[in-house]
């Protein structure tokens, strides 16, 4: 464990590093000062106007950090040739690719987490209280399930992609699945990432999901994303460096 939370520290270093961050959430609040300017449709009308923009945003963003970092650890550790200090400790691939993984997941928690106090603040300001509490934890804590979800598939195309093309890819799996994804043919055999997406029922103030679903959901997520690990892990433990 000692091993794998040091990796996982070495990829949360990196989020304080890089400006993206810091951009993502100045443009955030940039977006919410913007929307807030407008008042149109009545009281009712503007806020879930103001909701559905900054959550769509929220959303968008955090998972763009997240593809986004999980789809080049692994490439830019053999691009600087990293690795092969890290592997030469005994640490097992197993171990390497949970540590990044984990190290992602943590970046996720955190991004997302600060999008969402700016998200809770903004209502609390406007005094708006019309979506239920317990709504919006679960819309949080759902959205942490599916970024952990789309963070294991981004690490396996890692192994075959390099960052770029790997970035298109995993977002056309997220947006295909929220947009396009019961249009599919065989699309019920695929990860259905849109049973994650509470968006509409906070921005319309509709009522709590049961705890069965979240307890399903729970499930759901955790099962594919060790699915994808183990994939991960399948493949890299049979590459030659």
């Amino acid at each position: 464990m000692k091993k794998i939370f040091v990796i996982a520290m070495g990829v949360v270093k990196e989020l304080f590093r890089r400006k993206d961050f810091y951009f993502i959430l100045l443009l955030i609040f940039a977006i919410i000062l913007y929307a807030g300017s407008f008042s149109f449709g009545g009281e009712r009308g503007f806020y879930r106007y103001f909701k559905e923009i900054v959550l769509s945003m929220i959303y968008i963003f955090s998972v763009v950090i997240a593809v986004s970092f999980a789809s080049r650890q692994i490439p830019m550790e053999i691009e600087s040739k990293s690795i092969y200090s890290l592997l030469s400790h005994p640490i097992g691939r197993g171990e390497f690719i949970v540590g990044k993984f984990a190290g992602v997941g943590i970046i996720s928690i955190l991004s997302f987490t600060s999008f969402y106090i700016v998200f809770i603040i903004s209502l609390l300001v406007r005094k708006d209280y019309s979506t239920p509490w317990l709504l919006l934890l679960e819309g949080y804590y759902l959205q942490i399930l599916l970024l952990f979800f789309i963070s294991s598939f981004a690490i396996l195309l890692s192994l075959f992609l390099t960052p770029a093309p790997n970035i298109v890819v995993s977002l056309l799996f997220y947006f295909g699945s929220n947009w396009f994804g019961v249009s599919i043919p065989g699309y019920i055999y695929f990860p259905h990432l849109e049973l994650f997406d509470l968006k509409e029922r906070v921005i319309h103030a509709q009522s709590i999901v049961p705890g069965w679903v979240i307890l399903f959901l729970t499930i759901y997520a955790i099962c594919w994303t060790i699915f994808f690990l183990y994939l991960s892990w399948l493949v890299f433990r049979r590459r030659n460096l």
